[in-house]
């Protein structure tokens, strides 16, 4: 009767343990479509495979570093350990394949995981880290989390499945203006690792504006010293339009050293994101004109106008040699601290009435033969391309640099923000583009016209949505890609920024990696507000929630 009874309990504990198991099972096989961006081919497979301290990694090429060590991080602080390498292949065992033969795309990985084996094969270090990033997606969103966890998860079930996926283009980019207002060392390398996160990869770097030059260069000194503070007893005015939020009764100052940058650069690089610096000229320069006048401004000059955002006598003069002297030393200096192959030098909304009664570029115009103020425009930007060139470095630079015809080297890369017709208009003439159209992609714009959202209402709301809607076309070896612009005028704190780039920064993460025919709104917006909003909630960003 015991032994019955004892059976009974035994059986129905095993039919519950199995019912469990098979909860369990069936949980993990539905989460598989968490991924953001969507990757190109996604095949569920059956059961899980369970991550633990036994597990063992097995790698056969260094270029896994990065991606092994990011997992690493995370799984210290959410588990408190870290996987061990195992010396020959084993079951139970995360293993990463160098595999050129197999992957012939840049950044592309193949995951394969079952109940016994995790493998990623690529042929980068791009392709592993986003092979990584995808497998950390499948996992449970507490992976993310950025600080030690207070209850340590001890084993991560992640589906079994197999990925195929690669980039649609090449270039995937974020700009952050830390000009108009500051943000911390800290703050970038968090803006970083977040755009990591959805597989972007160019974090481009507005560094200097009217309001502010945040980069040191060692040879001028008094660009931070001057150019970095703003307000009252200083020589750098708020700007007035659009209109500055926040406190005006005491100065705002802030830039990079070098080291820092050095530092964020590194960060960035282990990543698999490279990093744009911009460097706004000949307009937007009012920080370098007021701390150095005598190099950037001709004396003589008795122009006066102001730009678009009302800033008064902002433009560096193009028919000073000292402007070019002091821009090669300035250029030789951010080439030595970004190795990435190019360098933004804005070009943008240089005011109408500069320089019209400077005697310095009136001479300049009659030694060139240059008839208008456009044609000094594309004198100026032919010689800073000759700049970079010694520099080895390429340009690129906004849609207005364009507008005149300069002759610029073919290379050259411009970014089309007015509108998609303006930027289709250069492809067609064989100019290289990436697309930042401000209807779709510019998101220090409100989310919808409503006095209580932040962000500015110069252009058009940019919904969630209608940033996915965004379809960067035609198809053309000339479209190098997209990007989003969060300008800062109203960025006050890091909760602003963190509110208007998220949840819209998945949009342009899936429009720039997922091929068209496999993006679909309503299963795209599942993902972000289920798994997508978890992982946002356990890094504490704070995003904006739907309504």
């Amino acid at each position: 009767m015991f032994f019955s009874k004892s059976l009974a309990i035994n059986f129905g504990l095993s039919i519950v343990a199995l019912f469990v198991l098979a909860l369990s099972s069936a949980a993990a096989q539905s989460s598989i479509n968490v991924i953001i961006p969507k990757p190109q081919k996604l095949k569920q497979g059956k059961g899980i495979f369970l991550l633990d301290r036994q597990t063992r990694y097995l790698a056969d090429t260094p270029l896994s570093n990065d991606a092994l060590r990011y997992l690493q991080r995370q799984l210290q602080l959410t588990s408190g350990y870290t996987l061990q390498e195992s010396p020959s292949p084993k079951k139970h065992i995360l293993a990463f394949h160098y595999a050129p033969q197999k992957i012939k795309k840049p950044e592309a990985y193949h995951l394969h995981i079952d109940k016994k084996k995790i493998l990623i094969e690529a042929r980068d270090r791009a392709g592993f880290f986003y092979g990584v990033i995808t497998l950390m997606q499948l996992m449970d969103p507490s992976i993310w989390q950025q600080k030690a966890a207070a209850v340590q998860k001890q084993c991560w079930q992640i589906p079994a499945c197999m990925i195929e996926d690669y980039p649609r283009f090449r270039w995937r980019g974020m700009m952050l203006d830390c000009s108009r207002n500051f943000f911390s060392k800290a703050y970038v390398k968090k803006f970083i690792d977040r755009m990591a996160q959805q597989k972007l990869n160019r974090f481009h770097w507005h560094l200097t504006d009217d309001e502010g030059w945040r980069i040191q260069i060692r040879r001028y000194p008094l660009l931070t010293k001057i150019g970095a503070k703003r307000g009252p007893g200083t020589k750098l005015p708020f700007s007035t339009y659009p209109a500055m939020r926040g406190p005006k009764n005491r100065p705002q100052s802030g830039h990079y050293c070098q080291q820092d940058i050095r530092e964020i650069v590194a960060y960035a690089r282990a990543r698999a994101i490279e990093i744009l610096p911009e460097i706004d000229l000949p307009g937007h320069a009012k920080a370098a004109v007021i701390s150095y006048p005598r190099l950037l401004q001709d004396p003589q000059d008795r122009s006066r106008y102001r730009s678009v955002q009302r800033v008064s006598n902002n433009t560096i003069n193009p028919g000073m040699e000292s402007s070019y002297l002091f821009l090669e030393n300035v250029i030789a200096e951010v080439a030595a601290l970004f190795p990435f192959g190019s360098i933004h030098l804005g070009g943008d909304e240089i005011p109408r009435g500069a320089w019209q009664k400077s005697p310095a570029v009136r001479k300049l115009m009659q030694q060139k033969g240059l008839k208008t103020t456009k044609a000094v425009q594309n004198y100026f930007f032919g010689r800073m391309d000759k700049i970079l060139a010694r520099h080895h470095r390429q340009m690129i630079a906004w849609q207005e640099v364009l507008e005149g015809r300069p002759k610029l080297r073919k290379d050259n890369i411009f970014m089309a923000w007015k509108s998609p017709k303006a930027g289709i208009k250069a492809i067609k003439n064989r100019r290289n583009i990436i697309m930042a159209p401000v209807a779709f992609l510019y998101f220090d714009q409100q989310y919808i016209r409503n006095k209580k959202e932040p962000g500015h209402t110069w252009s058009t709301p940019v919904s969630l949505q209608k940033a996915y809607s965004y379809r960067p076309a035609p198809h053309s070896p000339y479209l190098r890609g997209v990007e989003a612009c969060l300008w800062s005028e109203t960025l006050l704190n890091e909760q602003i920024a963190d509110y208007l780039a998220w949840p819209r920064s998945f949009a342009l993460a899936e429009l720039a990696w997922t091929e068209p025919a496999h993006r679909n709104w309503d299963d795209f917006k599942k993902r972000v507000y289920g798994k997508g909003v978890q992982r946002l909630k356990a890094q504490q960003i704070h995003y904006r929630r739907p309504r």
